[in-house]
Formats: structure tokens, C-alpha cells, sequence
């Protein structure tokens, strides 16, 4: 049933004439008066207004969290792209936050921070400059420029910057660290610097190419040139260097490039003539000897001036004496097989082009050479060309090299980067690439140890007379029954060379296609006729004869040379030579006779496994298949498939 109806308050009577105080006892009074008193409002429960604050303090908390993590401005988007990370997005963002507040220092600190990140050091100095502009008493446009100019190998400017917000901010630890850095790092150069300053008997000469590319903006700030012998130099630390370090930037201007050497003069008249270079290195070849011969008037003649003369380590320059020591190596052949062909170039630009005719052939040759034991594949501005780097090119050969480089679009120059730490007065090395000593050898004039796996030999083979398809083969052969191969001791196709005559896989193939036998030819033909290269194994009895016949070459080859193995390993253990002339020729030749002794091991060792049953070969090729080895791999790959599969 309804509740009885409340009694009026005995207080009514009282508050009427104080309307002020009605409302605080509004919830005591009866509803009829409640709703009768005109101009107050209904009364409400307490409870339901305590809810209603609550919600309303929640949704100021919400609100608040939400400005936390959802910034109002581009300025603040930028700086949390910034701290997650995200240099690309904070650099538009702070960018665009520029172009609606132009006098804002702190966005160009901000954007120069980014810009380092994004290693855009010019634009970073340009905005901590701006920075200093707009509010000079504040520390931090010091500090982001100091920072740049480290980055830009500008040490002693950059330390006056730091020096100046040092100043500014005393307290601020950043800045001191910073401070105190480069002063440790250009404390230590020149003590480096004194150290070593009288080590070189061709200082002059360096120091002018050094002061040279320093007034060209050239920087290497952390590098001197060491010298060894009249043929060897190398290019070393002053200091230690941490990881992803600039050592070296050169710019564009002093890039000798194969447009550089195409818009010369003697580049014009030799395509005015219309003569086709057999290899793009001849045009900086000519460009060379043009430079050389204009002396003071050549803006080259500093970086000229400290190639070498003459290139004695070459063996297309050898004499008798070293020729003797590589007598039954195939590098002999190929020095001579390079001099012919520079001697074809050569004659070929001064039959076409006059002006070049009163340069020597010896000139030519140097100017080859100085381009092919200097020369850096770079793509500037998406273009690939050839160029010399002076200082880069001073760096030796080492395959596991502490630097990489490239031509750096941003910084408009070659930049050269360490890809890890590097010690003080540690010698700074490139690599040439992986190669045979042979390669080495002849192109650049020297040799490396512990270079086995891609050492090579050549196999000379011939279609036998004997064989009972000869003719049909001949055919295919295109009438040439002779091969050359040029391989290095493996059967696997991780090796370094690119030319089908050097791939091992390609021999065996020619070998494979030379041995087969009746049903066997159907095996190696194709829709155009029979293939010679890419033929996989064909049989037992065709694999014993490829791998006899392989070792017969590698036999005769052996023969060709005055002294066996054991005597150039007896030589290298002593290391008594004339000269490093001399040690080269000995670790050719040393390469050479590994590898043919490998293939000789080799068909000792497989031509048994060959012969096996199946049953009796399975535990061999257990064994072969868990320990790698260049022998194990020939197993696995050649003589298990066989086997099994024989009946």
C-alpha cells in the first residue's frame, strides 16, 4: 500500500520569510510545499548529486591523461616521433612547425637534433646557427652546433662552439660531456701528429696533397699517411675510432671521375675522332697523363705528384729475374696477355685521335696501371662511374676491412665510414674483393696469404682423337676441341668469380660431355643440340673417367714447373727472400700447385668411394654429410647420388 502522506515540518513557518537558507532544508520539507514554494527548483536525492561530481572529476582525469598522449601541437607530434624514434616523421613535423612559427628556437634545435639523427649534418649546422640567432644567451643552440661540427670533422670549430655553451650553461652536463670529448680527442691528435710527423722521408710531398684537399674542404681529421718502404704505405689511426665513424669525406670537386676525364680536352678530341675505348679506365688513363704533363697548370698536380713513377710490382713489368721464379704459372700468360692488350688500345686511340699521339706508350701504361690498382666503383646521383678518391686509394687490401664507403648524395661527397671499432694507430684497410692470387697478382701487384679456397689453377683439356663420337662432339664444339678452365679447389658454387670459365661445376660439365658414352650423349642433349655446361653427373663409369682424366691434366700442369710444393713451402716457412717481388712470385705459384694437388687428392679419394655398394657406402656418407669440407660436399653431391642409384 502507499506510504501515508509526510507531515508538513513544524520549521516551515519559520524559513519562509529567509529564502536564502529554504534551500538547505528543501529535502525536509513535503513535497506539496516543496513544489509550491515558487521559484525554488524540485529538490534532488544527495546521493545522486555526490554520483554526478564523481563522474565529473573522472572525465577531468580522462581529459587530462588524454592531453598526455595526444599532443595538442605539431611541435609536440614531432618531439614524440622524435623520442620513439621516428626521425623521418619529427623532421616534417618540425618543418612544418617552422613554417608556422619562424622565430621559434626551440623547433630549430629541435630539427637540428633530427637532423643528426638522420646524419644531414650541414642542415643541423644551419639550424643551430639559427638557433644562436634567435636567442644567443641560450646553451643549447651551442651544443647542437658543436655536435654538428664534430659530425662534419670540424674538430676545433666544434669545440669552440661547446666552449661558448659551456659558458652559457655551466651546469648543463650534455655540453660538458660534449666539451670534454672533442678536448680529449684533439689533445690526442696532436700528440699523434708529432709522433709520427717525421716518420715519412716523402713528407713534402704528401703534405702539400694533404693541405691541398684540406683547402678544398677535404676531411680526415683522424688519419696519417704511414710510410714503409718506396712501394708500400698505408693509411692509419691517430686515435681510436668507435664504430660508424666518418674517417674520411672527400667532395665531388676532388672526385677524378670518368666524366671528369670525358669533358677534358684530350677526352673531347678522342671522342671527336671517333675511336671506341676497349675499357672504360683508358679514359682516366689519358686524363692522367694530359694532368701530368701540364704540371703547375693542372689543378691534380698535388694528387699527381704523389703517385708513384714507376710500378715495379707489376708483373707485366717484370724482368727475367722474377719471370724465372713464376716459370709454369699461368700468370705469366696473363701479364702478357694484358700488356698486348693495352698495346691494342693504345695503337687504336693514336690511329684515330692526332692529339694523342705525342704521348708514349710507357706513359699509357702507367696511367693503366695507376687507374687499376686505384680505381672505386661509385654511383653518384644514381649514375655508375669510375673514379680515383685521393687518400682512399692510399688504403691497402685487407678481406676483412674495418670500413665501408660510398658516395654520400646528402653530403654531395665520398664518405668513408668504420663498420667498427678501431684502435689507435691500427692501420685502416679496404677490400678489393674476394679474388684468386692471380687476380691480385697481375692486377694489382701483390699476393696474400691464407688464400686457399680461392686460389685457382688452369686445366687445359682437348677432345681425345680416340673418342668414338668424336666427330659428332667436334660439331658441338663448335670445331674447337680445346677448353680452358681456370678453377679454383672446390665443387661447391660459393666461390668468388664470375666468368664461366672459372666455375668449377662448368668444368666438370665439359669433362662430363667429353667422356660420355652412347646412351649417355642423350643425357646431355637439349633442344639446340648437346649442352657443355650444366650437366649433372651421369654415371659411375662416367665420373671415374672425368675425375682420371682431371687428374692427368693436374699432373701435367705440375709438371710444367721447375719445383714441387714442398719447396715453396719451405721458402715461405723461412721468409728469406730478395724482395716482395720475389715472395709474390713464390705465393702465385705456391696457390697454383695447392689447387692442382687438390683435384689430384680428389680423384684418389672419391674414384674408391665410386666403386662401393650402396650398403658399403652409407656409413661413409653419414659421416661425409655431418662434417663440411670441400671434399665431404663432392661426396654428398656427386658420389652418394650415384652410387644409390647404380645397379
Amino acid at each position: 500500500p502507499p506510504s501515508p502522506p509526510r507531515a508538513p515540518s513544524p520549521l516551515t513557518p519559520f524559513l519562509l520569510p529567509f529564502p536564502s537558507l529554504l534551500p538547505l532544508y528543501l529535502p525536509y520539507l513535503h513535497p506539496a510545499q516543496a513544489g509550491g514554494a515558487k521559484g525554488f527548483p524540485r529538490p534532488q536525492l544527495a546521493g545522486h548529486t555526490m554520483a554526478k561530481k564523481r563522474d565529473r572529476r573522472k572525465k577531468a582525469k580522462e581529459a587530462k591523461a588524454a592531453a598526455k598522449t595526444a599532443p595538442d601541437s605539431i611541435a609536440d607530434k614531432g618531439k614524440s616521433a622524435f623520442v620513439r624514434k621516428d626521425y623521418d616523421t619529427a623532421l616534417k613535423l618540425f618543418t612544418q612547425a617552422l613554417e608556422e612559427d619562424k622565430k621559434n628556437e626551440r623547433l630549430y634545435a629541435n630539427r637540428a637534433a633530427t637532423n643528426i639523427e638522420l646524419s644531414n649534418f650541414d642542415e643541423a649546422l644551419e639550424d643551430a646557427e639559427t638557433c644562436i640567432k634567435l636567442k644567443p644567451e641560450w646553451h643549447k643552440g651551442y651544443y647542437r652546433k658543436g655536435v654538428a661540427l664534430e659530425k662534419l670533422l670540424r674538430y676545433q670549430e666544434a669545440r669552440a662552439a661547446l666552449k661558448e655553451g659551456e659558458k652559457k650553461a655551466p651546469e648543463d652536463a650534455a655540453t660538458k660531456r660534449a666539451l670534454e670529448s672533442i678536448e680529449s680527442l684533439l689533445n690526442e691528435l696532436a700528440i699523434s701528429l708529432e709522433q709520427t710527423s717525421a716518420d715519412n722521408p716523402d713528407n713534402d710531398r704528401f703534405t702539400k696533397m694533404v693541405q691541398w684537399m684540406k683547402d678544398g674542404g677535404c676531411k680526415f681529421p683522424k688519419l696519417y699517411l704511414k710510410y714503409y718502404s718506396e712501394d708500400y704505405r698505408g693509411v692509419h689511426t691517430l686515435c681510436k675510432i668507435p664504430p660508424n665513424d666518418c674517417v674520411l669525406y672527400v667532395p665531388l670537386k676532388y672526385l677524378m671521375t670518368n666524366e671528369v676525364a670525358m669533358e677534358s680536352e684530350i677526352g673531347q678530341a678522342i671522342q671527336k675522332s671517333g675511336y671506341d675505348m676497349r675499357s672504360e679506365h683508358s679514359w682516366l688513363a689519358v686524363y692522367l697523363i694530359q694532368e701530368k704533363h701540364n704540371k703547375e697548370k693542372s689543378f691534380w698536380k698535388p694528387y699527381i705528384d704523389i703517385l708513384p713513377d714507376k710500378y715495379g710490382n707489376m708483373p707485366m713489368l717484370f724482368g727475367d729475374i722474377y719471370k724465372k721464379f713464376l716459370s709454369g704459372s699461368y700468370a705469366l700468360t696473363m701479364a702478357a696477355n694484358r700488356m698486348d692488350s693495352l698495346r691494342a688500345e693504345y695503337d687504336g686511340i693514336c690511329r684515330s685521335c692526332k692529339a694523342f699521339r705525342k704521348y708514349m706508350f710507357l706513359e699509357f701504361v702507367w696511367g693503366r696501371l695507376a687507374v687499376i690498382t686505384r680505381i672505386f666503383g661509385l654511383n653518384i646521383h644514381g649514375k655508375k662511374t669510375s673514379a680515383l678518391v685521393p687518400y682512399a686509394d692510399m688504403l691497402n687490401h685487407i678481406t676483412d676491412k674495418q670500413t665501408d664507403w660510398q658516395y654520400d648524395d646528402k653530403r654531395k661527397g665520398y664518405t668513408m665510414i668504420t663498420n667498427r671499432g678501431v684502435a689507435r694507430g691500427e692501420q685502416i684497410f679496404d677490400s678489393y674483393g674476394r679474388k684468386c692470387n692471380g687476380r691480385y697478382f697481375v692486377n694489382y701487384g701483390f699476393t696474400i696469404d691464407e688464400n686457399f679456397i680461392d686460389n685457382d689453377a688452369v686445366f687445359r683439356v682437348t677432345l681425345p682423337r680416340g673418342d668414338p663420337h668424336f666427330n659428332m662432339k667436334l660439331k658441338y664444339l663448335h670445331n674447337n676441341p680445346t677448353r680452358e678452365f681456370q678453377v679454383p679447389p672446390t665443387y661447391s658454387e660459393d666461390v668468388s668469380v664470375l666468368s664461366e670459365n672459372m666455375k668449377p661445376r662448368n668444368m666438370f660439365s665439359f669433362f662430363r660431355f667429353l667422356h660420355a658414352r652412347d646412351k649417355e650423349l642423350m643425357l646431355t642433349s637439349s633442344q639446340d643440340g648437346y649442352q657443355i655446361k650444366d650437366i649433372a653427373p651421369i654415371s659411375v663409369r662416367n665420373e671415374i673417367s672425368v675425375l682420371k682424366h682431371i687428374q692427368e691434366v693436374a699432373k701435367e700442369t705440375l709438371s710444367q714447373f721447375p719445383d714441387p710444393l714442398t719447396v715453396d713451402h719451405k721458402l715461405l716457412k723461412v721468409n728469406k727472400f730478395m724482395d716482395m717481388n720475389h715472395r709474390n712470385c713464390v705465393m702465385m705459384r705456391c696457390g697454383e700447385k695447392e689447387t692442382l694437388h687438390w683435384y689430384i687428392n680428389l680423384a684418389d679419394k672419391a674414384i674408391p668411394l665410386l666403386k662401393m655398394k650402396w650398403k658399403d657406402l652409407k656409413r661413409v656418407a653419414a659421416k661425409c654429410h655431418q662434417q663440411p669440407s670441400r671434399f665431404n660436399y663432392y661426396v654428398t653431391e656427386v658420389v652418394v647420388p650415384l652410387v644409390k642409384n647404380n645397379k
